[in-house]
């Protein structure tokens, strides 16, 4: 598994900033302008058949914000589930100023209909694995925001969180999904994920 440093230093910014007792703006955490920030796929989804996403890395081809984004690389067959995912463990978990979060994905123009995303996270001191209910279609040649909210009793997650759900998350994920239609391979780019009060 790759280790990069970028993340650091984003992450000590991001720990100031919460330290307020409240946030009146978002607040974004990865931006991918210089790196990686820490983003990977993991060795469990490298090793599963049902997974094909294939390398990360970082890619001035296109952005919702500023000039780079995280550019994830999958092979979907068709035909059959198949998912690519990546994720990162969180340096700053207490997001309870923060009632949502927001990411940007986008598919090349070429791409089929079909493909979808839905975030994941790991929270609390078990590492609870809770994924959204519904993974939300992507538009190709378009950017497309992913949005979850994270507030008490939100039924965008498999489970209705409560106050502690936000408090303390471990990993933030993303997959991306074929429902057996879709074939395509190649680039998925992501960037701008934020906090919004």
């Amino acid at each position: 598994m790759r280790r990069a440093t970028g993340g650091v230093a984003a992450f000590t910014a991001v720990a100031l900033a919460l330290g307020a007792a409240a946030q009146a703006e978002e607040l974004v955490i990865f931006d991918f302008e210089q790196d990686l920030q820490d983003w990977d796929i993991p060795d469990w989804a490298r090793e599963s058949q049902d997974y094909v996403g294939k390398v990360v890395s970082p890619s001035q081809e296109v952005a919702s914000h500023g000039a780079g984004s995280l550019q994830l690389l999958a092979d979907f067959p068709g035909e059959v589930w198949r998912g690519a995912y990546v994720e990162v463990f969180m340096y700053v978990t207490d997001w309870s100023p923060f009632g949502s979060m927001a990411v940007d994905l986008h598919l090349p123009a070429s791409a089929p209909r079909g493909l979808q995303a839905r975030f994941v996270l790991t929270v609390g001191e078990k590492w609870t694995w809770t994924e959204m209910n519904r993974a939300l279609p992507l538009e190709p040649g378009k950017w497309t925001t992913i949005t979850a909210n994270l507030k008490p009793g939100s039924l965008d997650w498999k489970f209705f969180p409560d106050e502690a759900f936000r408090k303390d998350v471990r990993k933030v994920g993303l997959r991306i999904e074929s429902d057996r239609k879709p074939v395509y391979s190649g680039p998925i780019y992501i960037d701008k994920l934020r906090l919004i009060p």
